[in-house]
């Protein structure tokens, strides 16, 4: 019997013949069920998926495998349930992982998620921690360069400028690379594109903003060497290169220095107004470019030189210029100043020459953030009724717009026949502490500071008297917590030269000089940079057999 409700369908069978009969067998069609003794498979089952949802706090990337996620700042995707799902984080530059939250935790690169329900996971990226030491050398420049020289603000961005022999016929020109952090060097570049050889180059930089200044000499077809500059915006890069003068005769050596609003102000020495050299000054603006060429003293004796000047610039753009004035026989120092809108006073004698038993040698100027500056310089003295010579770093302060009076010796002096010194090298920070550094005919290297307005503490040997000879130059810099380093080339026993650099702590004095690099091939010509927090970036020439010299760089990190 058969029955029909609004439920469904039901059958009633009655004996054996009856069920085999009513419930299909034999039969086929619609409704009808299998044979008895058939089991039908079951349905497929419907796959259960959940959705994994990763959140990114900071810089950074997150992929998966499965593949499914891969996103910088939010994303989803959907698994079968079951699925290992491995997240892969993977930090931008200066940012390190700080860990995993939500459904993985710690900080390991990768994390694996069972998608066994719906899950969240968050990846936060922090700022990398500062390092603390020297990084790896690297070489900056391709094959053919030279004297580099280099800067660095107090963000970390740094620039390093070199002479590149190219062409044909071969001739030095300017080459660049700026630092960015978290983007490292970019690459080289030209920075100039005249004809004559580049000979010496000079950078200075407002550390706060990170505005500079590049200077150099260039050779002329017409007048011996010109002198040129190029500005430097953190933002925009390279700027465009200017002509600094257009008299007729050669240009000597110049210096530069720049203010808080990025002005700057070129000082340099020049042949003319007749046939001698004479020291002229130029004024940049951010508004307007550079001026005109004029000059800052108006000597014009016959036979004397004024030459090798420094200039450094106050926040506020006053200026302030030191040179030596030199007959052959005898030298002075002068000086002069230009207010913050670049109109220079009255030269003015500044350290007199004391007759044929004083010899005054090379100098150099520095200046802090409030305008206060001093003057080192290199002094011979042959005391009456001694045929031996005392040589000694001497120095002066200009405080409150001004010269102060008197001049002090740094430590004892260097006593010999032949008692002559090394260009000191002089370096303040913006509080007013100083670090000079000067070497020694007995080929010792030489440091001394001072704290801001007080006197340079007695010289302490930084490199002791050796065999072995200085072979340049110190470079120095100096933070705001009165650490500095100094760096220096010196000969070697395989007739080439090292790098080597020492650090001074403040209250810990001069550490052991520590070498920067590990080639038998001559390294030469270092140049240093160093901002407020004790970051550095060191840039010399290094010599490789077949091919010539090349920059190479290293960074230190202070970890603040």
């Amino acid at each position: 019997m058969t029955k029909t409700s609004g439920y469904g369908r039901w059958i009633v069978c009655a004996g054996a013949l009856a069920l085999l009969a009513a419930c299909g067998g034999g039969g086929s069609g619609g409704g009808a069920l299998p044979p008895l003794g058939i089991v039908p498979p079951p349905p497929a089952p419907i796959a259960v998926r959940h959705t994994l949802e990763v959140g990114i706090a900071g810089a950074g990337r997150v992929a998966s495998q499965p593949a499914g996620i891969d996103c910088t700042d939010r994303c989803d995707a959907e698994f079968d349930t079951g699925t290992e799902v491995l997240l892969s984080a993977s930090p931008a530059a200066g940012q390190v992982l700080g860990g995993w939250s939500g459904a993985c935790s710690g900080n390991a690169s990768t994390c694996r998620v069972r998608m066994d329900a719906a899950r969240s996971v968050t990846a936060a990226f922090v700022a990398a921690p500062p390092t603390v030491g020297w990084s790896d050398a690297i070489a900056l420049s391709a094959a053919g360069a030279s004297l580099p020289k280099v800067a660095i603000d107090a963000q970390g961005r740094a620039l390093v400028v070199w002479r590149q022999i190219e062409g044909n016929p071969q001739a030095d020109r300017l080459w660049g690379s700026r630092y960015l952090p978290g983007s490292g060097w970019t690459a080289p570049q030209r920075l100039e594109a005249n004809a004559g050889s580049v000979r010496d180059i000079r950078v200075t930089i407002d550390k706060p903003s990170g505005r500079a200044v590049v200077l150099w000499t260039q050779l002329s077809s017409v007048a011996g060497h010109d002198l040129w500059a190029l500005p430097v915006d953190p933002a925009a890069g390279w700027g465009s290169p200017a002509l600094l003068e257009t008299g007729s005769g050669t240009v000597g050596n110049a210096s530069i220095g720049i203010d808080a609003h990025g002005n700057a102000v070129a000082v340099w020495s020049q042949i003319g107004p007749a046939t001698r050299f004479s020291i002229y000054a130029n004024r940049f603006t951010q508004a307007g470019g550079w001026g005109t060429a004029a000059l800052i003293e108006s000597d014009e004796t016959v036979g004397v030189v004024n030459g090798d000047p420094a200039v450094v610039v106050a926040g506020s753009g006053e200026a302030l210029a030191v040179w030596k004035r030199s007959t052959g026989s005898s030298a002075s120092l002068w000086t002069n100043r230009a207010n913050a809108g670049g109109t220079w006073g009255t030269a003015a004698e500044l350290v007199p020459d004391a007759g044929p038993a004083q010899s005054i040698g090379a100098h150099d100027l520095a200046i802090d953030a409030g305008g206060n500056a001093l003057l080192a310089w290199g002094q011979a003295d042959l005391p009456g009724g001694s045929n031996q010579w005392e040589s000694a770093v001497w120095f002066k302060r200009f405080s409150a717009g001004a010269w102060q009076g008197g001049t002090a010796r740094v430590g004892a002096p260097f006593t010999s026949t032949q008692a002559f010194l090394s260009t000191p090298v002089l370096r303040m920070n913006a509080a007013g502490a100083a670090v000079l550094s000067w070497g020694r005919l007995d080929n010792a290297l030489m440091a001394s500071t001072a704290a801001p307005g007080a006197a340079f503490g007695a010289g302490s040997v930084v490199r002791a008297a050796a065999s072995r000879a200085l072979s340049s130059l110190p470079a120095l810099g100096i933070d705001d917590a009165s650490n500095a380093f100094v760096a220096w080339a010196q000969a070697n026993d395989l007739g080439t030269s090292d790098l080597y650099a020492a650090r001074h702590a403040l209250g810990g004095g001069w550490g052991a000089p520590a070498l920067q690099e590990s080639t038998d091939e001559a390294a030469a010509t270092p140049d240093l940079g160093m901002n407020e927090l004790g970051n550095a970036v060191l840039a010399w020439q290094q010599f490789e057999a077949g091919s010539g010299t090349r920059v190479m760089v290293r960074g230190y990190g202070s970890g603040r």
